[in-house]
C-alpha cells in the first residue's frame, strides 16, 4: 500500500478568509465571520501581485500548514499545503506559519517540535506556492523553546521576531528580535528584547503571536497575551509601538484592544493588512462559543482604525458585533472513494499514526503503523459546526475492529465498531479501551453506521437495519444511547469525526459522508 496521496479537491475546500501588508484592493471588504471555518489558528497573510495568501497552524495534523488564496479578502479557495510530509528534523507541534515574500520567492517561517522535544523555528521556501515548499531546516534554537516567528522589512533590512522563555520558570516570557540575512535564511548580529510579559495585568505572564506594521512614524506591534487555547483560555490582543525595531517599545496604556465579543471567545494571534485608502483589517483566530471548547479555532476578519490624536489603533464594538454571526456556510462531505486518490479533506495525527491507504474500485483500504502507543489508525475530517451527522458504509468482513469514531487524541476517543459480525460502542480513555456494551450481531453483508453529534462532543451511534430504519446502539447498564465525551477535549485542536481500524489491522470502507 501507498502512503496517502491527496487529491486537493478545490470545490469542496473553498471558504472565505484573511490578509496582510501590501495594498491589493481599494474597496471596503464585506465581512461575514468566520471567513475560514473549521480549524485555522494563528493565521498569517501576505499579498503578492494582487492575490492574498493565508496560512494556518496544523498542530500534529497532516498534511501540514494549509494555504488559501483570495483576490478580494471575501472569497477564498484552498491552494495547497506547505508540507505534505514532516521535515526530517521535526516530530510534530506545527504551529504559527509565517508567510513572507522576497525577490520572487515565498518563504514560510514555522514552528515545529524537534525530535528531542524542543520547539524551534524552521524556514522553507518555494517559487510556486501551489506546489509545496522546500525545507531549509532550523533557523532559530533558543533555549527550551522558540516559537511564533514574524518577519518585517524595515527599509530594506529584514528582521525576525519570536517568542522565547515560554518554558523557563525562572525567566519572564519575552518577544525577541534579530536582524535577518538578505536571503532570509540566517540570523545576523545579536538578538535583542522587544517586549516582556507582565504578570500583574491582563497578559498574565504570557505574550506571543506578534505581528508588525508601520503607520506614520511608528512601528506598531500587535501581540496576544494570556492563555491561548482550550477551556481555560482568556486570550486578548494588545499593542506596543517604537520608531525602530531595536526599540525602545512602549506598550499602550489602553491594552487590551481586542477581547471576547459576540459569539466569539479568546481572539488573537493575527496579522494586520491595509487594502488602500487607509483601510485596515486584522485577520485573527477565535473560538466560537457554540460547541466550545470542543471545536477548533476559526479565522475571523475585522476592521480596525487609527486614533487621529494619539496614533494608537483601535477596534469598534459595532463592527465586531455586526460581523460576529453568519459567515461562510459549512461544507458537507460526500466521499464515495471514486478515482484513485484520497480526497483533500482527510487529515491524520502524524505524531500518533502513519496511515497507508489505497483508493480503488470505489473503496478505501486503510491500514497503518502506530506511534506513541496509539490504539488505532485513524483518518479524520474537520467539522465546521458542533452539530452534524456522519455516516460510513463498510463490508461485514475482516477480523479487526473498524468503524466510526470521535477523535480527541490518540489516547481519547469514542467510537462504534464492527468486528466478526458484531457491532458495539466503545471508548478509549487515557489509552485504555473499554467496550460499552455487549454489542449487536448483524448478518448483513453491508453495514451502515451513523454518528449523530451535538455540542461537538456528545454522540449517538446507530446502524441501519434491513428495513432501512436506524437502530440506536445503546450503552449497557445506562438506559441511554447518548455518549458524552467531555474527556475528548484537547487544548491544541478540536474533536474530529473519522474512520478507524484497530491496531495494525486492515479495513475496507465503501463511503463516508458528513452533513449539517
Amino acid at each position: 500500500m501507498n502512503r496517502p496521496i491527496l487529491f486537493l479537491c478545490l470545490a469542496l475546500l473553498c471558504a472565505c478568509g484573511g490578509t496582510k501588508q501590501e495594498e491589493a484592493s481599494h474597496q471596503p471588504v464585506s465581512i461575514q465571520n468566520p471567513i475560514i471555518r473549521g480549524e485555522f489558528p494563528d493565521p498569517s497573510v501576505i499579498e503578492v501581485d494582487g492575490t492574498y495568501y493565508a496560512c494556518g497552524t496544523s498542530n500534529d495534523w497532516a498534511p501540514i500548514y494549509p494555504i488559501y488564496s483570495s483576490t478580494d479578502l471575501e472569497t477564498w479557495q484552498f491552494e495547497s499545503y506547505v508540507f505534505m510530509e514532516a521535515p526530517d528534523w521535526t516530530m510534530g507541534s506545527f504551529w504559527a506559519p509565517e508567510l513572507f515574500y522576497l525577490d520572487g520567492k515565498f518563504f514560510c517561517y514555522y514552528t515545529a517540535r524537534r525530535k528531542d522535544g524542543i520547539s524551534c523555528i524552521g524556514v522553507a521556501s518555494t517559487a510556486d506556492i501551489s506546489k509545496g515548499f522546500t525545507d531549509h531546516g532550523e533557523l532559530i534554537e533558543w533555549g527550551s523553546e522558540s516559537i511564533d516567528a514574524y518577519v518585517f522589512d524595515q527599509k530594506g533590512q529584514l528582521y525576525i521576531t519570536w517568542k522565547a522563555y515560554g518554558l523557563n520558570p525562572d525567566k519572564p516570557i519575552q518577544l525577541l528580535g534579530s536582524k535577518l540575512s538578505g536571503d532570509g535564511l540566517s540570523l545576523e548580529g545579536e538578538a535583542f528584547p522587544v517586549v516582556t510579559a507582565e504578570t500583574d495585568n491582563w497578559e498574565r505572564g504570557g505574550i506571543e503571536g506578534q505581528s508588525i506594521v508601520r503607520h506614520g512614524e511608528y512601528l506598531y506591534l500587535l501581540y496576544s497575551g494570556a492563555a491561548c487555547c482550550g477551556g481555560g483560555c482568556d486570550y486578548k490582543v494588545g499593542v506596543a509601538r517604537a520608531k525602530q525595531m531595536e526599540g525602545p517599545w512602549e506598550k499602550y496604556s489602553g491594552n487590551p484592544i481586542l477581547t471576547d465579543f459576540g459569539n466569539w471567545k479568546c481572539p488573537g494571534h493575527g496579522t494586520p493588512v491595509s487594502t488602500g485608502s487607509d483601510r485596515w483589517y486584522y485577520l485573527f483566530h477565535a473560538y466560537a462559543k457554540e460547541g466550545f471548547p470542543y471545536m477548533g479555532r476559526s479565522a475571523l476578519l475585522s476592521p480596525f482604525y487609527w486614533d487621529e490624536k494619539t496614533g494608537w489603533p483601535y477596534f469598534k464594538t459595532v463592527d465586531l458585533m455586526a460581523d460576529s454571526t453568519g459567515g461562510v456556510s459549512p461544507l458537507s462531505i460526500d466521499d464515495d472513494f471514486d478515482g484513485d486518490q484520497l480526497k483533500g479533506w482527510w487529515r491524520w495525527d502524524l505524531a500518533s499514526n502513519e496511515p497507508s491507504t489505497r483508493v480503488e474500485d470505489g473503496q478505501l483500504q486503510l491500514s497503518g503503523s502506530l506511534k506513541q502507543e496509539a490504539w488505532a489508525t485513524a483518518l479524520c475530517v474537520v467539522p465546521e459546526k458542533p452539530a452534524y451527522q456522519v455516516v460510513a458504509e463498510l463490508p461485514n468482513e475482516d477480523d479487526h475492529l473498524k468503524g466510526l469514531m470521535l477523535y480527541g487524541t490518540h489516547a481519547n476517543m469514542l467510537g462504534a465498531g464492527l468486528k466478526d459480525g458484531k457491532l458495539a460502542v466503545f471508548e478509549v480513555r487515557d489509552g485504555k479501551y473499554t467496550a460499552l456494551g455487549k454489542g449487536v450481531t448483524v448478518e448483513r453483508e453491508q453495514i451502515a453506521l451513523k454518528a449523530q453529534v451535538e455540542n461537538g462532543h456528545e454522540v449517538r451511534f446507530a446502524y441501519q437495519r434491513e428495513d432501512g430504519e436506524w437502530q440506536q446502539l445503546s450503552v449497557d447498564g445506562t438506559g441511554s444511547d447518548l455518549l458524552k465525551g467531555e474527556f475528548l477535549e484537547f487544548w491544541q485542536w478540536g474533536v474530529k469525526p473519522g474512520l478507524f481500524v484497530e491496531g495494525d489491522g486492515n479495513a475496507v470502507f465503501d463511503s463516508f459522508s458528513l452533513a449539517y
